[in-house]
């Protein structure tokens, strides 16, 4: 993990030692498991499919049209709603860390 002052970015590798650490792959098939679905869902995507990762959320391409004074054209754009286990996990975070502000 990538830390930045209050950010923490999970990277590709993290993803690969998790999956090394939790699943006993080695380094090289863990790699190929992150990028076989990050293909899938770049692949899913791109084709405009909806994708659904139950308890984490939905992604799906949206249109986007352009708003008056927006330099941006309208376009694409992929909305992510988050699922029932990923909203819990951020509300009891959100709870915790209220005190170290």
């Amino acid at each position: 993990m990538v830390a930045n002052k209050a950010e923490v970015h999970v990277e590709k590798a993290d993803l690969i030692e998790r999956l090394k650490s939790e699943m006993g792959y080695s380094e090289d098939e863990a790699a190929k498991v992150v990028d076989a679905m990050m293909e899938s869902i770049t692949e899913s995507l791109s084709k405009g499919d909806k994708i659904n990762l139950p308890g984490i959320g939905t992604m799906a391409v949206v249109e986007r049209t352009s708003r008056k004074g927006e330099e941006q054209p309208a376009g694409k754009d992929i909305k992510f709603s988050p699922g029932k286990r990923l909203k819990d996990a951020l509300t009891s975070l959100d709870f915790i860390t209220k005190g170290l502000e």
